[in-house]
């Protein structure tokens, strides 16, 4: 009889075989576990007996088999574009840039899911594990013959390819090359409490600095210096909030691979430049590889840990290993946070199997500490992240970047997932799908087609992770210009166009400025309770059939509930939560569910129950310490009060301090503890 040992509460480990070195948790700098936090969820045991968990080992590697009940559907499995729900299917989670198909590849895949049944299961490997998630049955040789279905032979593709709801079919997990495995469960009671122990469990959940939730323009890669600083000015000038720059490629001497080093030609005073843009404000990100070009000042000490294969004539080096992690760390230390820089952006570290450039290192690759190819791409974003947030610490910066790539163990790190690709819908689905693995995705702006679809992609991203305008491929604002050819040679859209469109990407920009208190509080609750500041609405009654396969809404903290529209889309009738809810916008009470017809500026968002939302009058770009002064909007009989963070939201005292919790009140009181931070006007 094999028995679950509980040694976190409500968190159970058992070990199978004997587990290969570099896994996730062997390969990252584990955060300790909010254990207070975990003890405060409610107690559940796991839902089955760990002796129906059944083990093989061969030459192929080792499989897990775990029970599934009839009407148990699952989430997870780390970022998802193609689908939200996965009962029923095959998973392969193998990193891969461009999905194209419902298979599993992702720029960020996780061995872990939950169910609707109110548990979590992490399989700790950094293969390409495949999931079967309740498709095939045993068979049972002594199974009775069955009698003859009624009404004959099964002839549509639906009725032959339906899964057999009536056939018992566990979880099967197949993962390659591994002769052990550990496996972690998390238990409920609810999927939610499931979710926020899977993230207690590796750290809680990271919380950005304030500035990090504000708005991110990403200026034209082949920028010169002088060409960001009015892009910088421009912003400035014409009242567009803008918090973060981005630099890109074009600041290196060497992009691909990188000598991370800024180039003579491009950018011959790189320290003014810096210093120009933080003193406008800005908090300054940085595009780079994590593959070392020949001439970068960090190669030659580089070289000896990195793996045996180049990729784009540049080493890759083997972060899991303490000297090659601290060569790199401290140079961006020294050669950057030290500088002025915030934050970076590791770009194309997903490999990808459709891009006949060199875009990555082969799964058979062998580098210095024993990992292989295939283990290392898994990691290689997570290992990036977790030195770079080192690099950060040294200069005493509280960061908040963007990666391509992301794994078990994610939660904690302030970074924020994006991608290449350019679907609405399946930007939308990742906001979903990631809160299930503890990651963050942005549907960020990087490609429109018409003003109706431009100003839809930036509504998407009022209520996400990351507000971000990549216009990486234009040297001009897209509100003058969307087509990229016409936008580079300087044809521009008519005056009142550019005006029209200027005016609407302000106001937009404006709405994500006004509600960053109330997403900086809820990056708190992720930070110290666990909860995903975005997640899906099943998450949150996963009782509810209706909202099992609803990908393209989702709640944004405790009280707000974003339904973003895709150009094209007129109305979208939208099974809402039980409970009352109001049209944040009208005041419009709805219950079971809400035909939406949002005007063309419009992102359809509805308010929780009776309830206070606080917003910041806006502003260009955050302060360190800033007082936000509030407006108060007031929903439904006795609305409850808004809770809000109070840190200084700058930097990490509050890992050391009691955390800062007040309310803010219908009659517009607030807490003492709001005070410093928060000011309500009439």
């Amino acid at each position: 009889m094999r028995y679950f040992m509980e040694f976190l509460p409500g968190v159970f480990r058992f070990r199978f075989g004997q587990p290969e070195n570099g896994t996730p948790s062997q390969q990252m700098y584990v955060k300790p576990p909010r254990r207070e936090a975990m003890a405060e969820l409610p107690h559940a045991e796991p839902p089955f007996d760990a002796s129906q968990i059944k083990f093989t080992v061969s030459r192929r590697g080792c499989r897990l088999e775990l029970p599934l009940t009839s009407g148990e559907d699952i989430y997870g499995l780390g970022l998802n574009l193609k689908s939200l729900r996965h009962t029923g299917k095959k998973r392969t989670l193998r990193v891969n840039s461009d999905p194209a198909t419902d298979t599993g590849d992702s720029h960020a895949p996780a061995p872990l899911y939950f169910t609707t049944a109110g548990y979590g299961v992490l399989v700790d490997t950094a293969r390409y594990a495949s999931f079967y998630c309740g498709g095939n049955a045993h068979l049972n040789p002594k199974e009775e013959t069955r009698a003859p279905e009624q009404g004959g032979v099964k002839l549509s593709e639906a009725e032959l390819y339906a899964l057999d709801s009536s056939a018992s079919a566990p979880m099967v997990i197949d993962i390659p090359a591994a002769p052990g495995v550990d496996l972690y469960l998390f238990t409920g009671p609810a999927l939610l409490d499931a979710v926020r122990r899977y993230v207690l469990f590796t750290g809680g959940g990271a919380l950005p600095p304030e500035w990090g939730l504000g708005c991110w323009y990403r200026t034209c890669g082949a920028s010169d210096a002088a060409q960001v600083l009015a892009m910088a000015k421009e912003l400035r000038d014409k009242s567009i909030p803008c918090d973060v720059l981005g630099l890109e490629p074009g600041w290196q001497s060497k992009a691909y691979s990188c000598s991370f080093s800024w180039s003579p030609e491009r950018f011959p005073q790189p320290d003014r430049t810096v210093a120009a843009l933080n003193n406008m404000g800005y908090h300054v990100n940085l595009w780079e590889h994590l593959f070392i070009h020949p001439t970068s000042p960090i190669y030659r000490d580089l070289v000896p840990y990195s793996g045996d294969f180049k990729v784009w004539n540049g080493a890759v080096p083997d972060l899991t290993l303490a000297p090659a992690s601290e060569c790199f760390a401290s140079y961006h230390a020294r050669t950057f946070t030290s500088r002025g820089i915030s934050s970076f952006k590791l770009d194309e570290c997903d490999n990808s199997d459709f891009i006949s450039s060199p875009w990555s290192f082969p799964e058979c690759s062998q580098f210095p500490s024993g990992q292989d190819g295939e283990t290392m791409h898994s990691m290689l974003g997570m290992l990036y992240m977790e030195t770079i947030g080192r690099a950060c610490r040294k200069s005493n910066i509280r960061t908040y970047g963007s990666v391509r790539n992301a794994h078990a163990f994610a939660p904690p790190q302030p970074f924020v997932l994006y991608s290449d690709l350019y679907d609405h819908a399946e930007f939308i689905r990742g906001v979903t799908t990631c809160g299930f693995s503890g990651m963050l995705w942005t549907p960020e702006l990087r490609h429109a087609v018409s003003p109706e679809d431009y100003l839809r992609r930036l509504q998407a991203m009022v209520l996400s992770p990351q507000m971000l305008l990549n216009i990486w491929s234009m040297p001009h604002p897209p509100w003058r210009q969307l087509r990229r050819e016409l936008n580079s040679a300087g044809e521009f859209y008519p005056e009142e166009e550019q005006l029209r469109l200027e005016k609407a990407t302000r106001d937009i920009l404006e709405l994500r400025m006004r509600f960053l208190p109330y997403l900086y509080a809820a990056f708190a609750e992720y930070r110290f309770h666990g909860t995903p500041p975005f997640r899906a609405l099943t998450m949150d009654a996963p009782d509810d059939p209706r909202l099992r396969d609803v990908d393209y809404a989702w709640m944004a903290g405790d009280r707000l509930l974003a339904v973003p529209f895709r150009a094209g889309m007129t109305e979208l009738t939208v099974p809402l939560p039980e409970g009352d809810w109001y049209d944040f916008h009208t005041g419009e009470k709805y219950t079971g569910e809400v035909t939406l017809r949002p005007a063309p500026e419009e992102l359809p968002i509805l308010v929780k129950g009776s309830a206070v939302v606080p917003l910041a009058e806006p502003v260009t770009h955050i302060t360190d310490g800033m007082k936000f002064k509030l407006r108060l909007k007031c929903f439904g009989d006795a609305p409850r009060p808004a809770r809000l963070f109070a840190d200084d939201g700058f930097s990490f005292a509050y890992e050391n301090e009691a955390p800062r919790w007040g309310e803010v009140r219908a009659d517009g009181t607030l807490s003492p503890e709001l005070a410093a931070r928060y000011e309500v006007l009439p």
